[in-house]
This record gives structure tokens, C-alpha cells and sequence, in this order.
């Protein structure tokens, strides 16, 4: 039950965290990939990658290649659109804060729920982006030095 919850709480606010998220990752001095990005290129998959999310949490399943499409398919989208694979991992580490802090903030709010809720939400997620880490170093990891 209170895994559903926090599934709805975290996927009811979706845009907000992925216009969050967008606003950090320009902000981030260090990211220099999305310079030539669109609004649209910038957001790439993360609303579905936020609501995978949601659905692996909602059903208490850990993230892994057979349901994990959004991570991939989000990660050879940035390779694609020439991303560097340094900008691609701190994106994602900012994403990971940013589910953090926002389950943080629902814990804080919401006194039904337990440490175990917050810890398996937090497993989940960390695990996701894990998966798509573990994914994008697979990519770029074939790429030459020189590049």
C-alpha cells in the first residue's frame, strides 16, 4: 500500500520534477552537452524514465535490462545526439538527487510512512540509475580515445 503511494506521489509530479531537473542540468557548469539542445532534446525521456520509475516502486520489482527500455533507449538517444558520456552520468546523478529529494520531502509530509518505504523507494531508484549508468558506460565505452 504505502509503495503505491509513494508511486503516485513521486508520478503525479512528473513535470514538475522533469522541468526541475531540465533547469538543473542547465544550471550545471560542468554539463556541456546540452548547449545545443532544444527544450525538447533536453527532456529527452526523463518523464518516462520518472514514470518507470514509478512503476517499478508501485510493484516493488528491482530495475533490471528487461525493464529498464526508457534508460536505454534515453541513453542512445544522448550518444546519438553527441553527448559526452561524463555529461550523460552527471545527468543522471543530478536525476537521482532529485528523486531522492523529493522522496525526502514526501517522507517529511507524510508521517504513515516508514523507514522500510523509504528505503525500498530508495533502493529502486538508486538500482535504476544504476541500470542506465551501467548502460551508458557500455556505450560510450566503445567509443575511441580520441573522441
Amino acid at each position: 500500500m504505502n509503495q503505491t503511494h509513494i508511486a503516485f506521489a513521486i508520478g503525479s509530479n512528473v513535470n514538475k520534477l522533469t522541468e526541475s531537473w531540465m533547469q538543473q542540468v542547465r544550471d550545471d557548469e560542468r554539463i556541456t552537452s546540452d548547449e545545443g539542445l532544444s527544450k525538447v532534446e533536453l527532456r529527452d525521456h526523463i518523464p518516462q524514465i520518472i514514470e518507470e520509475i514509478c512503476e517499478l516502486i508501485d510493484k516493488g520489482d528491482q530495475p533490471g535490462l528487461k525493464n529498464t527500455h526508457e534508460a536505454r533507449a534515453s541513453v542512445y538517444l544522448r550518444y546519438n545526439q553527441g553527448y559526452r558520456g561524463r555529461d550523460v552520468i552527471r545527468e543522471l546523478s543530478l536525476l537521482r538527487l532529485l528523486l531522492f529529494d523529493h522522496l525526502t520531502a514526501l517522507f517529511s509530509n507524510t508521517p504513515s510512512l516508514l523507514v522500510d518505504d523509504y528505503a525500498n523507494a530508495a533502493r529502486i531508484i538508486n538500482l535504476y540509475i544504476d541500470e542506465e549508468m551501467r548502460y551508458a558506460i557500455s556505450i560510450y565505452g566503445d567509443e575511441s580515445p580520441a573522441t
